[in-house]
Protein backbone atom coordinates (compact mmCIF):
# COMPACT_ATOMS: atom_id res chain seq x y z
CA UNK A 1 0.00 0.00 0.00
CA UNK A 2 3.19 2.44 0.30
CA UNK A 3 3.80 2.29 -2.90
CA UNK A 4 0.34 2.67 -4.81
CA UNK A 5 -0.54 5.09 -7.25
CA UNK A 6 -4.22 6.82 -6.92
CA UNK A 7 -4.51 6.35 -10.45
CA UNK A 8 -3.97 2.60 -10.92
CA UNK A 9 -6.50 -0.12 -10.73
CA UNK A 10 -8.03 -1.53 -7.13
CA UNK A 11 -7.49 -5.01 -8.36
CA UNK A 12 -3.37 -4.12 -8.62
CA UNK A 13 -2.37 -3.37 -5.23
CA UNK A 14 -5.79 -2.32 -3.11
CA UNK A 15 -7.29 -5.91 -3.39
CA UNK A 16 -3.98 -7.93 -2.71
CA UNK A 17 -3.87 -5.69 0.61
CA UNK A 18 -6.94 -6.30 1.27
CA UNK A 19 -7.36 -9.96 0.90
CA UNK A 20 -3.80 -10.75 2.53
CA UNK A 21 -4.87 -8.04 6.04
CA UNK A 22 -6.91 -10.20 7.84
CA UNK A 23 -5.13 -13.42 6.89
CA UNK A 24 -2.19 -12.40 8.88
CA UNK A 25 -3.90 -11.33 11.87
CA UNK A 26 -5.67 -14.29 12.09
CA UNK A 27 -3.07 -16.81 12.01
CA UNK A 28 -0.63 -14.70 14.21
CA UNK A 29 -3.55 -14.55 16.80
CA UNK A 30 -4.22 -18.24 16.84
CA UNK A 31 -0.26 -18.87 16.65
CA UNK A 32 -0.07 -16.95 19.32
CA UNK A 33 -2.93 -18.71 21.52
CA UNK A 34 -1.22 -22.20 20.39
CA UNK A 35 2.22 -20.82 21.90
CA UNK A 36 0.53 -19.58 25.46
CA UNK A 37 -1.35 -22.67 25.93
CA UNK A 38 1.62 -24.78 25.22
CA UNK A 39 4.25 -22.71 27.74
CA UNK A 40 1.68 -22.36 30.59
CA UNK A 41 0.75 -25.09 32.95
CA UNK A 42 -2.66 -26.49 32.47
CA UNK A 43 -3.89 -24.86 35.86
CA UNK A 44 -3.12 -21.30 34.76
CA UNK A 45 -3.86 -21.36 30.65
CA UNK A 46 -7.15 -19.14 30.48
CA UNK A 47 -5.81 -16.79 32.44
CA UNK A 48 -1.99 -16.53 29.67
CA UNK A 49 -4.62 -16.26 27.33
CA UNK A 50 -6.56 -13.53 28.45
CA UNK A 51 -2.94 -11.63 29.36
CA UNK A 52 -2.46 -12.12 25.99
CA UNK A 53 -5.90 -11.34 24.28
CA UNK A 54 -5.56 -7.79 26.58
CA UNK A 55 -2.22 -7.27 25.24
CA UNK A 56 -3.20 -7.68 21.98
CA UNK A 57 -6.26 -5.49 22.41
CA UNK A 58 -3.86 -2.96 23.84
CA UNK A 59 -1.31 -3.53 21.36
CA UNK A 60 -3.50 -2.85 18.21
CA UNK A 61 -5.10 -0.03 20.32
CA UNK A 62 -2.12 1.63 20.97
CA UNK A 63 -0.57 0.72 17.09
CA UNK A 64 -3.75 2.74 15.60
CA UNK A 65 -3.28 5.73 17.79
CA UNK A 66 0.50 5.86 16.80
CA UNK A 67 0.01 5.34 13.23
CA UNK A 68 -2.30 8.35 13.44
CA UNK A 69 -0.25 10.49 15.03
CA UNK A 70 2.36 9.41 12.16
CA UNK A 71 -0.44 10.07 9.46
CA UNK A 72 -1.28 13.61 10.87
CA UNK A 73 1.79 14.69 11.71
CA UNK A 74 3.29 13.93 8.01
CA UNK A 75 0.48 15.55 6.59
CA UNK A 76 0.42 18.65 8.09
CA UNK A 77 4.50 18.75 7.71
CA UNK A 78 4.20 17.91 4.05
CA UNK A 79 4.16 21.09 1.41
CA UNK A 80 0.81 21.13 0.12
CA UNK A 81 -1.00 24.13 1.18
CA UNK A 82 -4.46 22.51 1.57
CA UNK A 83 -3.53 19.78 4.26
CA UNK A 84 -7.41 18.26 3.86
CA UNK A 85 -6.73 17.25 -0.12
CA UNK A 86 -5.62 13.51 -1.57
CA UNK A 87 -2.15 13.94 -2.30
CA UNK A 88 -1.55 15.87 1.04
CA UNK A 89 -3.25 12.79 3.05
CA UNK A 90 -1.76 10.59 0.72
CA UNK A 91 1.70 11.54 1.66
CA UNK A 92 0.82 10.54 5.12
CA UNK A 93 -0.32 7.64 4.65
CA UNK A 94 2.73 6.28 2.65
CA UNK A 95 4.71 7.24 5.40
CA UNK A 96 2.60 5.42 8.01
CA UNK A 97 2.37 2.42 5.30
CA UNK A 98 6.22 2.05 5.43
CA UNK A 99 6.82 3.10 9.12
CA UNK A 100 3.89 -0.08 9.65
CA UNK A 101 6.10 -2.13 7.07
CA UNK A 102 8.95 -1.62 9.27
CA UNK A 103 7.56 -3.04 12.35
CA UNK A 104 6.55 -5.98 10.81
CA UNK A 105 9.82 -6.81 9.64
CA UNK A 106 10.49 -6.37 13.06
CA UNK A 107 8.02 -8.46 14.38
CA UNK A 108 8.94 -11.09 12.05
CA UNK A 109 12.62 -11.35 13.36
CA UNK A 110 11.45 -11.45 16.75
CA UNK A 111 8.87 -14.43 15.76
CA UNK A 112 11.72 -15.97 14.24
CA UNK A 113 14.07 -15.90 17.27
CA UNK A 114 11.53 -16.73 19.40
CA UNK A 115 9.86 -19.65 17.69
CA UNK A 116 13.24 -21.72 17.33
CA UNK A 117 13.64 -21.95 20.67
CA UNK A 118 9.96 -23.26 21.12
CA UNK A 119 10.43 -26.55 19.52
CA UNK A 120 6.76 -28.99 18.74
CA UNK A 121 3.58 -27.57 19.99
CA UNK A 122 1.40 -30.40 21.03
CA UNK A 123 3.53 -32.49 21.89
CA UNK A 124 2.84 -34.96 24.96
CA UNK A 125 5.17 -34.62 28.02
CA UNK A 126 5.52 -37.08 30.51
Amino acid sequence: MAVIQPQWPYWYDAFIAQVFAPLSGDILFTIGLLVISDVFPPHTQALGGAVFNTCAQLGTSIGLAVTSVIATSTTDASHYNDKASPDALLVGYRVCFWTMFGWMLLVCLVCVLGYSRLGKIGVKRD
